[in-house]
């Protein structure tokens, strides 16, 4: 070691992430809200300028009717792919083999209705005002009409997804839309 030199450049490093560490902690610690009352609850932003946000009647209609809007687009898409399995299943080229595999294809599409169904049923009954299920093969997302969802209500939308599907805790996605 040289004479002279006080800090070397492992030593200048350490003190940089350090600084930029410290100031990480000071910025989250500032800017966090305070308000949060659950573990994981969700912290929305509050419009508080002074022009008021201006809506139109378009805008309106199409925040009033998400759910049912949603409901008949998933609706349109599972026809569609219905008719297209009927479609595939009516050629000639087809082997017993990828006949079976269609009539599981429509299965599977009427186990998700019927299980997207039961959900938005059971949810409703548990006191959500609108409900929206949307399953595919990787999980389900649950969309609820809700200012903010308490860590309760979250439990008992998870209960509610795991009794009526196969689907374990992390594959559920839940969605609050004010």
């Amino acid at each position: 070691m040289k004479k002279g030199k006080v800090l070397g450049k492992g030593q200048i490093t350490v003190a940089v992430m350090l600084v930029a560490l410290g100031a990480a902690i000071w910025l989250n610690a500032k800017y966090l809200p305070s308000s949060t009352k659950y573990l994981g609850e969700a912290s929305y932003v509050d419009n508080t300028s002074d022009t008021p946000a201006v809506q139109t009647s378009a805008n309106a209609k199409e925040e009033k009717d998400y759910f049912e809007t949603a409901k008949e687009e998933r609706e349109q898409a599972r026809e569609e792919a219905c008719e297209t399995i009927e479609e595939t299943l009516k050629s000639d080229k087809l082997t017993d083999a990828d006949k079976k595999s269609a009539l599981a294809k429509i299965e599977e599409i009427g186990d998700r209705i019927e299980s997207e169904s039961n959900i938005e049923t059971l949810l409703k009954a548990k006191g959500f005002e609108k409900t929206l299920a949307v399953m595919n093969d990787t999980g389900i997302s649950i969309v609820v009409k809700s200012e903010g969802l308490t860590s309760a209500q979250t439990i008992q939308i998870q209960d509610i997804v795991t009794e009526q599907t196969t689907l374990t805790i992390d594959k559920i996605k839940i969605i609050p839309v004010a």
